[in-house]
């Protein structure tokens, strides 16, 4: 046995690995239940964070994406989004909800189907999004929701009130009377659009005479 150790793991087992040798330098040989044979560092053995050559994983990731069968779901990507941008600080939006504390609850985090379940017994339908009805509350049963981007622009904290022309809406409200997409326009004032140019500059719309009407009261 090659150096001197202080924890001898030889014939010891660590989920799915059995110690066969120690190589030194706090390295020891190792294999696999599925035969897979490599060196492992003696405190990942320890403290659980290395309990295979990888395939457990892989078996686990396998389960999760056949059970339910719904892993190319608009709603699997929802439950995938939400866990993203709360856990994960390369994602887009991380700072706005996981960067300020927001987190997925333990019963959704873990387990897809319950998610599922809490879902489609709580009005979900693919033209709807999730929404938190405290913006500041976690993600969770008691305080989510499914709405439209028009109700979710009018609650987040993220949202501000935008003045023209003397008059004080939020985005969605301006989206709303005159007949705009709010993702347009929330995508407008992001790139730092003006005002005036955000809420005057034509898009596609439903009632264009409704919408002209309008532009012209707010223009003038």
């Amino acid at each position: 046995m090659a150096g001197k150790i202080k924890y001898d793991l030889t014939g010891l087992r660590f989920g799915r690995w059995v110690v066969i040798k120690y190589l030194g330098t706090e390295t020891w040989l190792c294999k696999c239940d599925c035969g897979t044979i490599k060196k492992v560092k003696g405190r990942n053995l320890r403290e659980g964070e290395s309990l295979s050559c990888g395939c457990l994983h892989k078996e686990i990731v396998g389960k999760n994406s056949t059970t339910h069968g719904k892993s190319g779901t608009r709603l699997y990507k929802t439950w995938n989004n939400m866990k993203s941008r709360c856990d994960n600080p390369n994602a887009s939006k991380y700072e706005i909800y996981g960067g300020r504390g927001i987190r997925v609850c333990d019963e959704w985090l873990n387990d897809f189907m319950k998610f599922y379940q809490w879902a489609m017994a709580h009005g979900y339908r693919d033209d709807l999004s999730i929404d938190r009805i405290n913006s500041d509350g976690n993600y969770e049963p008691s305080n989510c929701r499914w709405a439209t981007y028009k109700v979710q622009g009018n609650n987040t904290n993220q949202n501000h009130i935008i003045t023209f022309k003397g008059k004080s809406q939020t985005l969605a409200e301006w989206a709303d009377e005159l007949g705009l997409s709010y993702k347009v326009l929330s995508e407008r004032i992001r790139r730092k659009w003006s005002i005036k140019r955000a809420l005057t500059t034509p898009t596609q719309f439903k009632n264009p005479e409704v919408h002209d009407a309008t532009i012209k009261t707010i223009s003038a």
